[in-house]
């Protein structure tokens, strides 16, 4: 079985977070890790990797915490799950391209990819409009 380990969707989520407040400030770690129900400790190990990936910047002191580096619409899933689980390789490049199991692989990985290429702010828009449809189906 696939499996995206639970620190890439910790660490969407709480992307998820600063993206929504981008241009608003700073979140503080404990604050995101209460609004997305991450233990504040595994949170800190996911900052630490999306901040050496380029992806999150923090400033330190008392009105410290984290933001964005980039833009929502410049982040996308797929480097958020890269930062956090490694590239994402179905195949070894090394193999022979003439093989049908390869090919196959090679596509499933291509569309996987394909997939995870949507940006922060592609889903914070979808957060919103199924939060606003869930506030209405009581």
């Amino acid at each position: 079985m696939l499996t995206i380990s639970s620190k890439s969707r910790y660490g969407i989520s709480a992307l998820l977070a600063l993206a929504e407040f981008y241009n608003s400030g700073l979140l503080q770690l404990k604050e995101i890790a209460a609004r997305c129900d991450i233990p504040h400790q595994f949170l800190e190990q996911i900052f630490n990797r999306l901040g050496k990936a380029g992806i999150i910047k923090s400033t330190r002191g008392k009105n410290g915490g984290y933001q964005l580096a980039r833009s929502p619409e410049h982040i996308t899933v797929l480097q958020i799950v890269s930062a956090l689980e490694g590239d994402i390789e179905f195949v070894s490049r090394t193999e022979e391209k003439n093989n049908v199991i390869v090919e196959l692989f090679d596509k499933a990985e291509n569309n996987l990819k394909n997939t995870l290429s949507v940006n922060l702010a592609a889903l914070v828009v979808r957060q919103q409009t199924l939060r606003g449809n869930t506030l209405y189906e009581i």
